[in-house]
């Protein structure tokens, strides 16, 4: 039987409606096997190469038939039945069709870390190893404050002090620099103490009936956790942001959008929260800074106080336009010690009593709902002990596991 042939014949069968299944022939046999183990396919003669070389326009099966294009020289030889399939039925819904891959809807799962899928206004670099706020603009001014005079020192003040009072001048220069700077980058980039979100999600959710169909208010069934601090009970705070109790000392920085453990407040100049892991550097840039200020202050006027004796009988015309530059840097960093130097006197003092700015914000609330702990619970009574406690204790750890693997999120392609 040639291909036209048995095209013929598929489509005689077609026609037929109550038919649903095409039994095609059998090569040189008078009678259909019962079975396919009835059927002799080493008597079957080989198929007329010429059939595979048909094109698109002479196929005699149809697409649609449900027969592949290599069944055309097949079909004839084989003994099971053969059943038209039907294009299987549409979803119903548009999930159904979403998950369906006979559609060619593709999920794939993407590898990402912890911190970048982190909520909040924290903006995180090389990889999730340093951490900071988003607005960093204030932060590129305070750069340009520090750098700046410090520049201006070195190449107009720092080669007299070399060559005519002592090189270890500039030296030790240089090593407060440095440390101001590096602890002005680590206070910026480091963890202040973030918590982690998501630790006490509550269990129950009530609508309020009262609230209009369109905008029913929600709120949280949240259970109250009692502490005892000095045998006094102590309420924890829910943080409905961040969906946990925070802990005492800890606050909710609106800048970061984090609840920070020990949060002493929110520093734009340097771009971070000042909290229990950066408190230390940022108290030694502080001082640093005083320190330094001073140091050109000091070494700024002994400069132009020996143009001075150098030259009797000028003026102080003479003097300003033999280094400008100097005496323009001397008032520059005695106004900027007014600030920074109040800003470290009230830090000393905050340290030997034990308390973060918030804390001190807050005594005379503090005091009135909690008064058998008083203003201050944290005070050791010593002020040493309360320096020890600050500034001598080791780093803890972070509880952002910050470059970890985080569970894989799911990708429509």
């Amino acid at each position: 039987m040639d291909v036209h042939k048995r095209h013929s014949l598929f489509n005689r069968t077609q026609e037929q409606a109550s038919f649903t299944v095409f039994q095609p022939g059998f090569f040189n046999s008078e009678l259909e096997p019962e079975s396919l183990e009835d059927f002799d396919f080493e008597k079957a003669p080989n198929h007329n190469p010429t059939v595979n070389t048909i094109t698109e326009e002479d196929d005699p099966i149809p697409h649609s038939s449900g027969v592949t294009y290599h069944s055309v020289v097949t079909s004839c030889g084989s003994a099971a039945p053969m059943i038209n399939q039907q294009q299987p039925p549409l979803p119903e819904s548009v999930e159904e069709y979403d998950m369906q891959p006979i559609y060619q809807k593709v999920l794939k799962e993407r590898a990402v870390k912890n911190y970048q899928i982190f909520p909040g206004n924290t903006r995180f670099l090389c990889g999730g190893r340093l951490v900071t706020s988003k607005d960093y603009r204030a932060f590129i001014i305070a750069l340009i404050l520090l750098i700046t005079p410090a520049a201006l020192f070195c190449v107009f003040t720092c080669p007299f002090l070399w060559n005519q009072v002592h090189p270890v001048i500039p030296i030790v220069f240089a090593y407060l620099f440095i440390l101001a700077f590096a602890s002005m980058l680590k206070t910026s980039w480091t963890d202040p103490g973030i918590i982690p979100r998501n630790l006490d999600i509550p269990q129950q959710e009530i609508i309020d009936e009262n609230a209009s169909s369109t905008h029913a208010s929600i709120m949280s069934d949240i259970a109250q956790k009692q502490i005892r601090i000095k045998n006094t009970s102590w309420s924890l705070r829910y943080c409905e942001t961040c969906k946990i109790y925070r802990p005492p000392r800890a606050s909710h920085c609106r800048q970061c959008d984090n609840c920070v453990e020990y949060e002493d407040h929110h520093c734009i100049w340097l771009n971070n929260c000042v909290g229990k892991r950066n408190y230390r550097p940022f108290f030694t840039f502080i001082v640093t800074c005083v320190i330094l200020c001073i140091y050109v202050i000091a070494f700024d006027v002994y400069y132009l106080l020996s143009i001075a004796s150098n030259s009797p009988g000028r003026g102080f015309g003479f003097v300003f336009s033999q280094a400008p530059v100097s005496f323009v840097l001397s008032i520059y960093c005695f106004f900027l010690l007014w600030m920074v130097g109040g800003l470290t006197i009230y830090h000393c003092s905050l340290i030997m009593r034990g308390v973060t700015t918030h804390e001190q914000l807050r005594r005379d609330i503090f005091k009135l709902t909690y008064p058998d702990l008083g203003a201050n619970p944290y005070n050791k009574r010593n002020p040493l002990k309360n320096m020890i406690q600050v500034l001598c204790q080791p780093q803890p750890k972070s509880y952002l596991r910050r470059r970890k693997m985080a569970d894989p999120v799911i990708e429509k392609l």
